[in-house]
């Protein structure tokens, strides 16, 4: 059957939103994480201010990384809207309904493809990775080493505190 025009013209619209609203999601972040350098760098601040600031940069990092792999899929669907292959799945070769792309439009996979996907899927992957995760975050070695930019930088404004306050 495939997608009308009307549909393609609305899903590449979509798509387009899509695109604009995560654009507008890494600049709100960019200026979240100017607000934390800035109150990073007052005099004074408990160790406790550091380890939130910390953390709300480890949030944006994360976020940020979430928003590029979106954006890399919307881009990968507009490519495949130009090389004609949009909204037929992946796995199934069979067309993708035009209500799944409407609530999706980066999708890749029918419905019946997505589930069949995660019931083939091993159930005790997640455990073994969180406990692989988990064993790296408890692992002394790994808990000493202090290279992350991050954890730098915070520590470069401490010792810029320290010598203001000599």
């Amino acid at each position: 059957m495939g997608l009308t025009k009307e549909q393609q013209a609305d899903l590449y619209e979509r798509l387009i939103q899509l695109k604009e609203d995560v654009k507008g999601s890494k600049k709100k972040e960019e200026s979240m994480l100017v607000e934390s350098s800035e109150i990073s760098n007052g005099v004074g601040n408990h160790i406790a201010d550091h380890g939130s600031i910390y953390l709300d940069r480890m949030t944006e990092q994360t976020l940020d990384q979430v928003d590029d792999q979106l954006e890399g899929e919307i881009d990968a669907a507009l490519k495949r809207m130009e090389d004609g292959t949009y909204g037929i799945c992946e796995k199934t070769g069979k067309e993708i309904p035009y209500e799944r792309l409407k609530a999706v439009p980066y999708t890749r996979h029918s419905i019946d493809a997505k589930k069949n996907e995660e019931t083939t899927q091993d159930p005790n992957e997640f455990d073994r990775s969180f406990s692989d995760q988990m064993r790296d975050l408890t692992n002394r070695e790994t808990m000493d080493q202090m290279h992350s930019d991050t954890y730098e930088r915070l520590e470069e404004e401490q010792d810029v505190d320290v010598d203001e306050e000599k």
